[in-house]
């Protein structure tokens, strides 16, 4: 975001529907730094499939040479959190990064003084909203300056952790220990080649995605379990709204959701499974599961994401992206760590309390996860009093 030499003037409006922005939407989103997230057929699929309440916020540039054009769309929805009214990313809790939809005129023409005007304006719509919490923000993504970064913000507790994949797969190797690498690739093949051999598939038909991602599901939930962590995939609603993504993207050549697996040749058990998101050279790891008992000594899900990452670079992707936390198996292959930050905006007076609270939780859990000790501590007793129960 550079100083602007004219002020910005803008056009501000809200929806509670997509279907009216759908022709600018799909004009914005087709630059790389806007995140699969905030794509106009993810957010909609987010709405119709949890009953969610959308907000979406608008500025149309008022004047100059893109006068009539959409500057920004900020794709949220609200929800209730005990007495606040919180406007979020749609699907928050399940994006691994967020950018907002920007016009590349409007990130290149606004500075911080005027971001800070439109966002005081925003603030006085009336949204009948108490507090924004916008989390899971890059400072800087695809070269591009996040324009919300200069407001009130807090590091969040997560990173993201990508791999470079602007080269070759044996240079990819060789930015870690390549050669110890190569060495558990080639020792979990013969983990596997002991129950029959196994074959790496990515669901290109609906049949196989669904039956790849109900796999997931009970993959996950057995790990929740056994961690002692709520399953965040129980819902139905949130089941229904990763097929649907799923099944959209069969024969398309933007990915919302396609899965990959480790499959045994033998019996078809599934050792591993990852659903991959693809935009514009992107590829990002939403979510993975590998299975749980005699098979793990296998390490299979390493192995997934070893082709994974392998078969990213033969068809030229430029990012391979882990998402966002912070594991060390995701450390071992990344070259880059990106910090995300959180806007705490609050709107009433409700919202300047709940913002309070919000900013200390963020904190908390910052210092939590950055004390090994204390985190490993942490998640110990966590499953010590889940196999309490």
């Amino acid at each position: 975001m550079q100083d602007a030499e004219q002020p910005i003037d803008l056009t501000l409006r809200h929806f509670d529907r997509v279907e009216p922005l759908e022709e600018s939407w799909r004009g914005l989103e087709a630059a790389p730094e806007c995140s699969i997230h905030q794509t106009y057929d993810w957010c909609r699929c987010w709405i119709e499939e949890t009953n969610a309440r959308p907000l979406l916020i608008t500025g149309e540039f008022s004047s100059g040479p893109q006068k009539g054009k959409t500057a920004f769309i900020l794709p949220l929805c609200v929800e209730k959190t005990g007495p606040l009214r919180v406007a979020r990313y749609i699907g928050a809790a399940y994006n691994n990064i967020n950018f907002g939809v920007f016009s590349p005129a409007f990130i290149n023409g606004i500075d911080a003084q005027q971001m800070r005007k439109i966002w005081k304006d925003i603030a006085a719509m009336p949204l009948d909203v108490d507090l924004f919490v916008l989390d899971r923000q890059p400072r800087q993504w695809r070269g591009m300056p996040h324009p919300i970064a200069c407001l009130a913000t807090v590091e969040n507790q997560n990173h993201a952790f990508q791999v470079t994949l602007d080269c070759a797969f044996e240079n990819v190797l060789a930015r870690g220990n390549a050669k110890r690498r190569r060495k558990k690739f080639r020792t979990s093949e013969r983990r596997l080649e002991e129950w029959g051999g196994y074959e790496y598939v990515t669901a290109t038909g609906a049949e196989d995605a669904q039956f790849l991602l109900d796999t997931f599901f009970r993959q996950k939930a057995a790990r929740f379990e056994v961690q002692g962590i709520p399953d965040v995939f129980e819902d139905a609603k949130i089941k229904s709204f990763f097929h649907r993504l799923t099944k959209d993207s069969i024969g398309q050549q933007r990915k919302m959701i396609e899965l990959c697996a480790i499959r045994l040749k033998k019996d078809g058990t599934i050792c591993a499974i990852s659903a991959l998101s693809r935009k514009d050279g992107h590829v990002i790891c939403q979510f993975s599961s590998i299975a749980t008992g005699e098979l793990e000594v296998a390490s299979s899900g390493e192995l997934l994401f070893y082709l994974m990452i392998r078969s990213a670079c033969e068809e030229k992707a430029e990012i391979f992206d882990f998402g966002i936390g912070d594991e060390q198996y995701k450390r071992s292959w990344c070259d880059v760590e990106t910090v995300h930050f959180d806007a705490v905006l609050p709107v009433t007076t409700k919202g300047y309390l709940g913002a309070v609270g919000a900013k200390w939780l963020i904190d908390a859990k910052r210092f939590l996860k950055s004390n090994k000790k204390i985190f490993a501590l942490a998640k110990a007793v966590r499953i010590r009093l889940k196999q309490k129960r």
